[in-house]
């Protein structure tokens, strides 16, 4: 799947140096005392989260900041994945569809999907049609897991899951309860309505240091982050814009 083929000390390393360059809550408050687009864009180019905004244009509508992060999330993700053994990159790689998740679950309304969403590279080509044609359309895509939950039989997350599930290689009783306990973990993290999983996940990743399972520690708090930073884009776009529309 993946053009290398890593082992996992070296992941371990990897991901370790990657996991130590995160952003601190102090370096976020910072950030986020920037009530402009371009003061917090300045302030997120001068912390580690630089690199995830260096293709985004501050003048772009809020859908295409979006799709960038997306975009970038990808690249990184399947960066990681080839980090790891063979065994173990298709259950990395599948992370990368995290944040696509909530836009794929809107292909299950019945109703037609917005103009920016037909113009989305991910979501246009499958996004014509009712629930069923796009369905069907996604069961001929690397996302075709997901074509139950536009279908309506599941949720777009418990669908993410299960295939998660289904990627993990080969191992020991233990090291599955541990990959079970960080789906569970990644489950909570994307319910907004539930207690955060920040702190279990450090846990988790200090607790699981040199396996696969401290990859996706990583990753679930890494899409926390990106969240966070997409929040802070996303509403200072918005608020200028409705500034601009109301002058």
């Amino acid at each position: 799947m993946m053009g290398a083929e890593g082992n996992l000390p070296y992941a371990a390393t990897r991901v370790q140096a990657r996991h130590g360059q995160r952003v601190d809550e102090l370096t976020w408050r910072r950030i986020e005392t920037s009530p402009r687009l371009g003061q917090y864009f300045e302030a997120v180019r001068g912390s580690p989260l630089a690199p995830w905004v260096a293709s985004i244009d501050p003048a772009h509508d809020v859908h295409a900041m979006e799709r960038t992060l997306r975009s970038e999330w990808r690249k990184y993700v399947r960066l990681v994945a080839s980090w790891h053994p063979r065994e173990w990159q298709a259950w990395v790689d599948w992370w990368s569809w995290l944040p696509a998740l909530l836009l794929l679950s809107r292909l299950a309304r019945p109703e037609p999907v917005p103009a920016w969403m037909l113009a989305d590279p991910l979501c246009g080509p499958i996004a014509l049609g009712g629930p069923s044609e796009r369905a069907a359309a996604l069961e001929a895509t690397l996302l075709r897991p997901l074509a139950a939950a536009v279908r309506g039989e599941v949720s777009i997350g418990a669908a993410w899951l299960a295939e998660a599930a289904r990627r993990v290689p080969r191992v020991d009783a233990q090291t599955r309860e541990s990959l079970k306990a960080l789906l569970r973990l990644q489950a909570r993290a994307t319910e907004p309505t539930r207690p955060s999983a920040r702190i279990p996940l450090l846990r988790l990743f200090r607790a699981a240091a040199g396996s696969a399972i401290a990859s996706g520690c990583h990753l679930a708090l890494l899409s926390l982050e990106l969240e966070r930073l997409r929040g802070g884009l996303v509403v200072r776009r918005l608020f200028e814009a409705a500034s601009s529309e109301a002058a």
